[in-house]
């Protein structure tokens, strides 16, 4: 009789777990007449092999319990702790083996409730004291040569990136919005631009020593070109390089004027790149004058899941050119194209798109994020990693560097020559285009945008 206790014990346990009934079915097992022939026959060793099982379930069935208990630490604790690899992987399938991130360097990267540091090799991010932030994608935060930040909201504002609070250096009306916010390479003249928010008004151009920025340029609202700022030449103070917004605030950009500063009220724009046919500046390379543009931005369906709210304004390009800006030149120079545009297709999904090109720190590589968008629920989009050469020795041609599963992605800044940065659900990671390899930054919890590294 005792060897059947064990087997009593799982079938009185199994009955007193089932998930509770109101009307049972009537094949249900009555349980009464067992419980009691059970107790009566119980021996004391068939007491303590009770009493062992018992624990045994109730530790087991705590166990579960704890595992489906909600975590207590923060979102982004928890997704950093995790052992998930990177969303990328090689061209052929293969994954792509772990970086020793290059040390000394900082990252900087802004989120819509503050601006954060991280040095590479640690885990937490550091929130910086920036009063007066408002998020823009149109006018994101500035690093400057000498390490400076700068940032806008209702103003703008600097401080060190080494200690030091925060200054504000311009402000504005409370009806005006900063459309854009340049600084020269050397970080000792800033430009910006503001607009009225219900676009009826002046547009104005400021331009100066960063303490000191005075208007340059004044415009109706209603009569485009609007301008704005897109950069200054490297290594020039004196010259300004706009752009168009279409009266837009939001992140679009639309052919290129060259102003002069130092005249006074009498200079005017000098149109360098038509903006017909949605042809726009993308970045200007840190050496060398080189201007990467697109002959072609188009808008394509928002991605509804996944992605940022406020990409919904956004222009993708469909073609890269470079070309060289610098001198007295009045149009751009000898162009290199390195994307063709695609031209008209009957299958929207076989468009690619390019985001957020990147210039290394030595101007040789470009490192950008091309994506294709499907046409069912939530217009997903697939994603892939890109770097160009440009100073190959068979030609300036894009290669594919990684694919990846990410909802959403966007490359950022370059920690060094060689490895590149990009944002990918909720974390930030380095990839080195030569060993192939990549690693985790951080974790961020939400959408973020990398805007500078340091040493």
């Amino acid at each position: 009789m005792l060897a059947l206790h064990p087997f009593i014990v799982i079938l009185e346990l199994e009955a007193t777990l089932k998930p509770h009934v109101s009307n049972p079915p009537a094949s249900e097992p009555e349980t009464p007449q067992k419980r009691t022939w059970w107790a009566a026959s119980l021996s004391r060793g068939g007491a303590a092999l009770f009493l062992l099982l018992l624990c045994l379930v109730f530790a087991i069935s705590g166990r579960q319990i704890w595992r489906g208990w909600p975590a207590t630490t923060s979102a982004s604790n928890a997704e950093f702790s995790s052992s998930a690899s990177a969303p990328v992987q090689a061209p052929n399938g293969d994954g792509l083996s772990s970086l020793q991130l290059p040390t000394g360097r900082t990252l900087v990267y802004e989120q819509v409730d503050h601006i954060y540091t991280i040095a590479t090799g640690e885990k937490s991010s550091h929130a910086l004291q920036t009063p007066g932030y408002i998020y823009n994608r149109a006018v994101p935060a500035v690093v400057t040569a000498g390490k400076e930040l700068l940032y806008s909201g209702a103003g703008i504002w600097r401080m060190s990136l080494s200690g030091g609070s925060a200054t504000q250096i311009a402000s504005l009306p409370s009806d005006q919005v900063i459309t854009s916010m340049v600084v020269s390479s050397d970080g000792s003249t800033l430009a910006w631009s503001s607009a009225p928010k219900d676009g009826s008004g002046t547009i104005s151009l400021y331009a100066g020593p960063l303490d000191h920025t005075s208007r340059v340029y004044q415009q109706p609202a209603d009569k485009c070109p609007c301008y704005r700022a897109f950069a200054f030449p490297n290594n020039d103070t004196h010259t300004l390089l706009l752009t168009n917004d279409r009266g837009d605030h939001r992140s679009v950009r639309y052919g290129l004027w060259k102003l002069t500063l130092g005249q006074g009220s009498s200079a005017q724009p000098q149109p360098y790149l038509s903006d017909a046919d949605q042809q726009g500046p993308l970045a200007l390379a840190p050496h060398g004058n080189n201007l990467l543009y697109s002959t072609f931005q188009g808008y394509v369906p928002m991605q509804e899941e996944h992605a940022p709210d406020d990409i919904s304004s956004l222009s993708y390009a469909n073609s890269l050119s470079v070309a060289s800006i610098g001198g007295a030149q009045t149009q751009v120079g000898r162009t290199q194209t390195l994307l063709p545009e695609q031209g008209d297709l009957e299958n929207t999904e076989e468009y690619r798109w390019v985001s957020t090109p990147q210039f290394s720190p030595d101007a040789r590589m470009l490192a950008y994020t091309e994506f294709s968008v499907s046409n069912v629920k939530h217009f997903p989009r697939q994603y892939a990693l890109y770097t160009v050469d440009l100073h190959g020795a068979s030609g300036a041609k894009p290669q594919l560097l990684a694919t990846s599963t990410a909802h959403y992605m966007e490359t950022g800044a370059w920690l060094d020559d060689h490895t590149v940065t990009f944002y990918a659900d909720n974390a930030l990671y380095a990839l080195d285009i030569q060993q192939h390899s990549v690693a985790r930054i951080t974790a961020t919890g939400a959408y973020a945008d990398v805007i500078a590294a340091i040493e």
